[in-house]
């Protein structure tokens, strides 16, 4: 079980401002930045932000295969996010297709265990705006490119991103491109560099290096 210390110190009033930020793989170990921006983000909304030790979900053995593998894993982080859960603090993922792991693949992997509650950023922020101190409208404008299986397995939240980046004063538009030619583990593999490079031309390349989308996206 996880060390119960941290969250049995914390009041009912101090756990509704807190919030535990699941780890995943890609943004941990490849896009650190961001995961540090995140959290200097909730702190400065007035949040509490605990990080949970990285524990692997699984995802990339199930899209190549290994669904007996995947099924183990899925188990033994499902036991460690049951255990985490129980303290009353909400659980949060930053990557959509990590994140969402834990709601449909696990499901199907793991049809008779009570899964632990992981949302999306924008899911547990969006029913929590109260949380966000109203600020004075700045009139700019924000684009969101959304994750692919964000896009098609949680379209709805996106909405509750334009909630939040309103409550904050800003206006947000949410544009419509297809795949970013990553596609999960595909675009990391070598034989796949120059399909991966076609497809994000096809969207993403023009809205990306649009020079008026700079600090906008």
């Amino acid at each position: 079980a996880e060390p119960a210390a941290p969250f049995i110190k914390l009041s009912d009033a101090d756990k509704r401002k807190s919030v535990i930020l699941v780890q995943d793989a890609f943004t941990s170990y490849f896009d650190a930045k961001s995961v540090e921006g995140l959290l200097k983000c909730l702190k400065q909304l007035g949040l509490n932000p605990l990080v949970m030790p990285y524990s692997p979900n699984g995802k990339a053995m199930h899209v190549h295969g290994f669904f007996q593998g995947f099924r183990k894993v899925a188990l033994k982080t499902h036991k460690k996010l049951k255990a985490i859960e129980s303290y009353g603090v909400p659980l949060i993922g930053m990557d959509p297709s990590m994140t969402l792991t834990y709601r449909n693949e696990y499901k199907k992997a793991l049809p008779n265990e009570n899964l632990a509650k992981v949302q999306l950023i924008q899911e547990w922020l969006g029913d929590n705006l109260d949380l966000i101190a109203g600020q004075k409208p700045k009139r700019e404008t924000y684009y969101l490119l959304a994750h692919c299986t964000e896009a098609t397995n949680a379209a709805g939240t996106l909405i509750k991103w334009q909630a939040i980046y309103e409550k904050l004063g800003y206006n947000l538009e949410l544009l419509n491109v297809g795949c970013c030619g990553m596609s999960g583990t595909f675009g990391h593999e070598t034989k796949n560099v120059e399909l991966s490079k076609k497809i994000y031309t096809q969207s993403w390349q023009a809205v990306i290096e649009n020079p008026e989308n700079k600090n906008k996206l």
